[in-house]
């Protein structure tokens, strides 16, 4: 508590009341009520010249229109605070809502609105170089066969294991020959071009545009949790939306045309772009995720929950492989 009396001496207003939401060591956040209204507090999880890139980044973002909230500034006119071990807070205001459903009518507004996001990223440029944009434009087949070799690492070590080891092995192949079918389209020139053309557009990706970090409230969705913005494709965004929507409620044709078609409707995207796309889709993301959790002794879930994650994961991937082997009509849809 003395902390946050000492933080928030350094803005214009007065702490009221205070709330801990979620404490998680590097990243915490408080609710607050305070003389100027309800403020949500933010313990940021990231270096101070990174978080000087992201503030920077929410500013071009908030003047092109994207509905994030409001930072309040500190008496000094400096976006963050920070404490005496110099961990760096951001104060904001607060957002009444709820969060979203990945119903179909939550889930056009979604789409619609992360390709708003895309178009009022554009132009940005940041006073805050190297690796705190950590851009990902053009590093994909880089980042492919780096998890393509650890898959194929993962198979040596799951030699000697219990039944999740056994059940990798039975599959691990499966989903690698997956991975070299993404890793082809990754390398032809529609990978390239789009890369070049982002180059100049100067485009940002949120990397967890999901319910969970959107609000629903009486003005419209409202964006939160900027810790991950990064320089790629918007292909990186509708991959992760794609996942997370389809691995909670199953893979369907359908609803990949209501999200690609709500998204090409505010954010054009080419034929050749979309089959970007798809192959960021074909790669097995979930599964080296998962796998790599395991391997790397990483895992956030006992034994039981994992393996049946790994099942869940198996069972599913029939679905999936029968919506990406129609997405040139997907596409048509759209």
């Amino acid at each position: 508590m003395g902390t946050i009396t000492e933080l928030m001496a350094q803005y214009p207003l007065q702490m009221k009341s205070i709330k801990l939401i979620s404490d998680k060591g590097k990243k915490a956040t408080w609710s607050l009520e305070t003389s100027e209204g309800s403020k949500i507090l933010k313990k940021a999880p990231v270096s101070k010249q990174r978080l000087l890139f992201l503030i920077q980044a929410i500013k071009h973002l908030q003047r092109n229109g994207a509905p994030i909230p409001e930072m309040v500034a500190t008496t000094t006119g400096a976006y963050y605070s920070e404490d005496s071990s110099g961990s760096c807070y951001v104060l904001s205001d607060a957002v009444q809502g709820t969060s979203p459903t990945y119903g179909a009518a939550d889930l056009i507004v979604i789409m619609k609105e992360l390709g708003k996001f895309h178009l009022a990223s554009r132009g940005f440029y940041s006073e805050h170089k190297s690796a705190n944009e950590r851009e990902h434009l053009g590093g994909w087949q880089q980042s492919y066969i780096k998890h393509l070799d650890q898959l194929e690492a993962f198979k040596a070590l799951a030699r000697s294991g219990g039944e999740f080891d056994k059940l990798f092995l039975l599959h691990a192949d499966h989903f690698i020959d997956q991975g070299k079918e993404a890793l082809r389209w990754i390398e032809s020139s529609y990978y390239t071009d789009w890369v070049n053309k982002v180059r100049v557009q100067r485009n940002l990706c949120h990397q967890d545009f999901a319910a969970a970090n959107l609000i629903k409230s009486k003005q419209g969705l409202v964006i939160i949790d900027m810790d991950s913005l990064t320089f790629d494709l918007p292909a990186r965004d509708i991959r992760k939306i794609f996942n997370k929507v389809m691995k909670k409620h199953g893979w369907s044709a359908d609803k990949a045309v209501t999200m690609l078609k709500a998204y090409r409707e505010v954010h054009p995207l080419s034929a050749e772009e979309c089959s970007i796309v798809y192959a960021d889709l074909m790669f097995p993301h979930l599964f080296y995720g998962l796998s790599s959790k395991y391997f790397n002794k990483r895992l956030e879930w006992d034994a039981p929950q994992t393996l049946k994650k790994l099942k869940s994961l198996i069972a599913s991937d029939r679905e999936r492989q029968q919506v990406l082997a129609s997405w040139s009509s997907i596409i048509q849809q759209s």
